[in-house]
């Protein structure tokens, strides 16, 4: 039987999603309804109610406990995001105050180096709206920035297109924009020996100091993948960092070689604090761009951003992506 809109505005209510939340959190309903301050009979009956007003089952009981349907773990999902929704919408009318100071609040994740390069243009044309546009920006890993985004406490992300992270997004309805394209560049300590030849092969480069990006950061994708291309084990590094702006340092403090972005090599190469290795075979470059869930694609928030991005028609690339596809 299929329900219509009318009667699910008119008999569900934000304390049934609330109830759904707290079973996920808890993962019982005894603790569910101690937490709620209710009676695990009373528990019991909101969610058959719930079930009822859907019209199927959210819950499967056995003598395990409770496991969520197919169906159900749609709704699950769908009653955490409208709540935090609901606490962003608070938020963001709290921001905007009885004058109006601000049009609406947008919760974007990115990655360091990105913050740095790319986003103060971005968000200087987004706060410079009438009204303005607030940002909240985090800075994060990406697979952190995904997780935040799947559970509805961001509303896009920037960052780069990485194919182990985007795979985990198959049937998230998560939708990616390319922005730009990214080359990343290996760089070296000021001086060494390797930054005076031409035409570096990546075997030269498998018995020298490494420093690194923790999986599964892009960055350690592109460089470990162009060693395998080649028939070569990736080495170890001899030091993992967070991040490429914390590994140019590295790499400038003569710890090792490094596979950075470009962007995040030239300030570096500027001021002569790492070199540049001449790669035989480059790095593919890496494709930039806006993610958001898709539900929201025709958000304020989300076109306000894409504009301010100068996107145009939205596309979806495959999560299969290969950055050595196209050699």
């Amino acid at each position: 039987m299929q329900t219509s809109g009318h009667h699910l505005f008119a008999r569900l209510r934000f304390r049934h999603l609330q109830l759904l939340a707290e079973v996920e959190r808890t993962g019982s309903l005894s603790r569910a309804a101690n937490a709620l301050s209710l009676t695990q009979p009373a528990l019991s009956k909101a969610l058959k109610e719930i079930e009822e007003i859907l019209g199927f089952a959210i819950f499967h009981r056995g003598s395990r406990g409770l496991k969520k349907t197919i169906q159900g773990t749609v709704v699950v999902h769908g009653a955490l995001l409208l709540l935090r929704e609901m606490l962003h919408v608070h938020a963001e009318a709290e921001a905007v105050g009885s004058n109006g100071h601000v049009a609406a609040v947008l919760r974007l994740g990115t990655s360091g180096f990105l913050a740095i390069g790319l986003l103060p243009d971005v968000i200087s044309r987004l706060t410079n709206l009438t009204p303005p546009l607030a940002v909240r920006l985090r800075e994060d890993n990406v697979p952190r920035l995904f997780e935040s985004l799947f559970s509805g406490d961001l509303d896009a992300l920037i960052c780069l297109y990485n194919s182990e992270v985007m795979a985990s997004a198959l049937g998230r309805e998560i939708r990616f924009e390319k922005i730009a394209e990214e080359q990343y560049v290996v760089i070296a300590p000021p001086g060494h020996r390797l930054a005076r030849a031409h035409a570096i092969s990546w075997k030269m480069l498998c018995d020298v100091p490494w420093v690194l990006t923790r999986k599964p950061s892009l960055a350690r994708v592109l460089v470990e993948d162009s060693f395998r291309h080649h028939g070569l084990t990736p080495p170890a590094p001899l030091c993992e960092t967070d991040g490429p702006v914390t590994a140019a340092r590295m790499v400038a403090s003569g710890v090792g070689l490094g596979s950075v972005p470009e962007s995040t090599a030239r300030e570096h190469l500027r001021s002569n604090a790492v070199s540049l290795i001449k790669m035989q075979t480059p790095q593919p470059n890496a494709t930039l761009g806006l993610v958001y869930r898709a539900a929201a694609a025709d958000h304020p928030r989300i076109a306000a951003l894409r504009k301010a991005l100068n996107l145009n028609e939205p596309s979806v690339p495959d999560v299969a992506f290969s950055p050595f596809a196209q050699e």
